[in-house]
């Protein structure tokens, strides 16, 4: 969108009119699965949290002022959200409990399905390794490795400036070489 019309486009996400919202929802869901993916491992919450955080936009769209892109504003919203339900789900044990059918297909047979069990464990100590960090680090590596965000957008969205996005990242990556080579990953 060229920025005429992205002013055009919040006048009328500001004055509420639904078909805007909807190309909000259509372009944006994606983008938001993918953050709340990130920072929240239960699979069965995701849906719940993006709905939750479409809503929080909706309510709050007015309060976007443009001086950030609006990507960027949105994901902001989307990061504390996500703080929130992980602040939440450390004190109910519950609330992070997903089922292993979920993390596994354990419906598959043969050597196939040996080596794409071997790999789903990598990938599951890789995450735990991850969400191991510290929750400042984990995001600030999230937004840069996975999303590809940049610097200054991170900073935006975390709150913090642009030398301390590079910190967290450089202490993330030292972080997590460590604990791999600690488990034997690496």
């Amino acid at each position: 969108m060229n920025k005429d019309i992205d002013k055009d486009f919040i006048g009328r996400l500001k004055s509420g009119d639904k078909r805007a919202f909807e190309k909000l929802f259509i372009e944006y869901k994606n983008m938001l699965y993918t953050i709340v993916n990130r920072m929240v491992y239960n699979k069965n919450k995701i849906d719940d949290l993006v709905s939750d955080i479409f809503v929080k936009i909706y309510k709050n769209i007015y309060q976007f002022d443009g001086r950030s892109k609006l990507s960027t504003w949105m994901y902001r919203i989307a990061y504390n959200h996500c703080l929130d339900h992980i602040r939440k789900a450390k004190s109910d044990p519950l609330e992070s409990y997903e089922p292993l059918d979920s993390m596994f297909n354990l419906s598959s047979n043969g050597p196939d399905a040996e080596k794409m069990v071997l790999k789903e464990e990598r990938a599951r100590v890789l995450y735990a390794l991850v969400d191991s960090m510290p929750e400042r680090y984990r995001m600030a590596l999230n937004f840069y490795y996975f999303e590809g965000i940049s610097y200054n957008d991170i900073g935006e969205i975390m709150g913090i400036p642009m030398g301390t996005v590079k910190t967290y990242l450089f202490r993330a990556k030292v972080y997590l070489r460590e604990k791999m080579k600690k488990s034997g990953v690496l």
